[in-house]
């Protein structure tokens, strides 16, 4: 699993790059505000020898016109490859990713194909790098939608093991992926998403014109996103209540964000609790008031359940505000000792802390400058580069490979963009995908263990992979294919 790179080893040759943005336009959400911006960095830092093409949707155009009125790409660098698809539909975009993305591609001559959200391709003839931002359907199923868990509960398994590299923003998501997945911990490559410098650049009459405009208080709390499950608002509910209990005197709660689903018992439980006063629904705020709405918070809390890394709170701590964010992985990571960080079902705890932040100016102080320092560290710039160094890696593996298949003796194994991989740590090949799959299959449809073997097997040492003679650890599947040849053959009922 390797970490964010540079742009050090991109090929000299020409590099074609397809990029399927057919989400834009099809929703709003922070998966869509990183697809996008992901892109545009890619233009901006593309190598010289670079070709870069997006395939957008119908959609696409308004949705440029309302978050990117200057342009997605203002370098001209981008090419927009524009098709006839309703890309608000899921089916749709789905059933045209499968049967025509790649085919489009390739006739284009492009060399590598970018899925960044979930889905790739599992045909094609194309690398695939695949983008994924969290595995909440999977692991999290109470938190995501009966459409997202049947989405991706059916498609992911089968594109994580065909993508020749899986990015992921955060080391949440790629130990989720690898217990998931351990076949994938070779190919994973954490890189962690950016943020804009307008966060930053709101200034007091900016502030001043969103907080006219919403008739904000002097002293507000803020939240942002879309109201779901995952980002257990409730709890921010259940803290206002507890602070009057408590003794506590918390400033005026701002949600800021549309109205997603299984929403309706938030909205039962505010009205119940009587907070109408204390705790004010904005709904979706348009994007170019979100820096100053941002800047003008007294304290950003954010207590999401789940969250592949958490975009709004790095955006408040570049706006320089007091950040409390929930004890959870992603945002662990992202936040870090920049703010303060609370479990996500403690009321009290959050009542606690808000109060803290509000009312000692000294503490406040000390979170905003170390919330300043630490989203400096990030930036859609370093994003795009680690971006193209996957690309780089993936294209120079698929080129040593073909190189070498020859050298191979073997006509069931090929190289990394065909149906199997080469191990760069070991110098070894791996079986070809479509024999491990089959592999997979026998040890399910026989009962099995993970090594191949009767369950009740005992082995000297504890684990049959690894060689105390030499100290490595050996690839599973060739160990099942020594032990048991007759896997090969073997065929399902």
């Amino acid at each position: 699993m390797g970490g964010a790179g540079d742009q050090r080893g991109v090929p000299s040759a020409p590099l074609r790059v397809a990029f399927d943005a057919t989400l834009l336009g099809a929703r709003f959400s922070g998966v869509e505000r990183a697809v996008a911006h992901t892109l545009a960095a890619l233009a901006a830092t593309a190598p010289p020898q670079a070709r870069l093409a997006a395939y957008v949707g119908e959609r696409f155009d308004a949705y440029e016109a309302e978050f990117h009125p200057g342009g997605l790409d203002p370098t001209g660098r981008l090419a927009l490859r524009r098709v006839p698809l309703d890309n608000a539909n899921r089916l749709a975009r789905l059933a045209w990713s499968q049967l025509s993305l790649a085919r489009l591609a390739r006739a284009a001559g492009d060399d590598l194909l970018h899925s960044p959200a979930y889905l790739c391709p599992l045909a094609g003839g194309l690398p695939r790098v695949l983008g994924l931002f969290d595995l909440i359907a999977l692991d999290n199923p109470d938190l995501a939608t009966r459409a997202n868990r049947l989405n991706y509960g059916l498609w992911l398994p089968h594109c994580v093991r065909r993508a020749e590299a899986v990015v992921v923003p955060s080391e949440a998501v790629a130990e989720a992926v690898t217990r998931r997945w351990p076949a994938a911990a070779a190919r994973l490559t954490v890189v962690p998403l950016g943020v804009e410098p307008r966060f930053a650049a709101a200034g007091e009459a900016d502030v001043a014109r969103v907080v006219e405009r919403f008739r904000l208080p002097k002293r507000y709390v803020l939240w942002v996103g879309n109201v779901e499950p995952k980002k257990n608002v409730a709890v921010l509910l259940r803290a206002w209540s507890r602070a009057a209990e408590l003794g506590l005197d918390l400033p005026q709660l701002v949600l800021a964000g549309a109205l997603s689903w299984s929403s309706e018992g938030l909205c039962d439980d505010w009205l119940a609790r009587g907070l109408q006063q204390q705790v004010r629904l904005l709904g979706r705020v348009a994007d170019g008031d979100l820096p100053a709405l941002y800047a003008g918070a007294t304290a950003f809390a954010f207590p999401s359940l789940a969250e592949g890394f958490g975009l709004p709170p790095l955006e408040a701590m570049a706006a320089g505000v007091p950040v409390i964010a929930a004890r959870i992985g992603a945002l662990s990571e992202v936040v870090g000792e920049a703010g303060l960080l609370v479990p996500p079902d403690d009321a009290d705890g959050w009542a606690t802390a808000l109060a803290r932040v509000c009312d000692e100016p000294a503490l406040a102080e000390r979170l905003a400058d170390a919330g300043r320092a630490r989203a400096a560290e990030y930036s859609w710039e370093r994003t795009a580069r680690a971006t193209w160094a996957v690309y780089a890696q993936v294209l120079g593996r698929k080129d040593e490979g073909m190189a070498r298949k020859g050298k191979q003796g073997d006509d069931e194994r090929m190289w990394a963009g065909g149906t199997a991989d080469f191990d760069e740590r070991t110098g070894r090949y791996k079986p070809a995908r479509a024999l491990i799959e089959r592999i997979e299959r026998w040890i399910k449809a026989t009962g099995r263990n993970e090594f191949g073997d009767p369950p009740d097997t005992v082995y000297a040492g504890g684990n049959p992979l690894f060689d105390m003679r030499t100290g490595e650890t050996r690839d599973r599947h060739d160990y099942i294919l020594e032990r048991h040849p007759e896997v090969r053959e073997w065929e399902e009922d």
